[in-house]
């Protein structure tokens, strides 16, 4: 075979698989602009704000909704991710628990589509300050949460100050989170 009748037999076997999933609809993995990769809402899709919110016997819970602000739909699935900041903007202790809690119902991981001006949502709790004495964890000016499955954030101001472990052994920070589902 001559140097270039090679190089083409190599092309060949190179792309005849991805041709065969290409016919079959199947992306190749890391293929960008499939229509699934597509749909996944992302960050400048997105607004997000706290919703309803309550606490009792030492904990808090509430609802946060992110809102499709474009004019395309999308899509979220999985457990979203939270950064506390300071006043300066630094972050401060954060641990993001997934699943269900005291004041975290258990939800199913699914995939929630987002029709324009539509809503996803997703829960959250932590301890309060309740039976930790004179003990003091820091509170937050600002909070980033990161849609699931991404790596950008929306920053909104929102005051927490979540507490967890024991009386002897505080931890703070600790927030447990459902996974996003539909409406709010």
């Amino acid at each position: 075979m001559r140097p270039s009748s090679k190089r083409q037999a190599r092309i060949a076997r190179l792309v005849a698989p991805l041709l065969a999933l290409s016919v079959l609809g199947i992306a190749p993995p890391g293929a960008a602009g499939t229509a699934a990769a597509g749909t996944r809402c992302l960050v400048a899709q997105l607004a997000v704000k706290p919703g309803a919110g309550g606490g009792a016997a030492g904990s808090i819970g509430q609802t946060v909704h992110f809102t499709n602000t474009s004019d395309r739909s999308c899509t979220l699935s999985g457990y979203p991710g939270l950064q506390m900041l300071n006043g300066a903007g630094r972050p401060i202790a954060t641990e993001v628990h997934r699943g269900a809690s005291v004041t975290v119902p258990s939800r199913p991981v699914s995939l929630v589509t987002l029709a324009p001006g539509g809503e996803a949502s997703f829960d959250l709790g932590y301890a309060d300050a309740t039976g930790f004495g004179n003990e003091q964890c820091p509170t937050s000016a600002r909070v980033q949460i990161t849609p699931p499955n991404d790596y950008g954030h929306l920053t909104i101001s929102w005051r927490l100050q979540p507490y967890g472990g024991d009386i002897p052994h505080l931890e703070c920070g600790l927030i447990d989170v459902s996974p996003v589902f539909a409406g709010s």
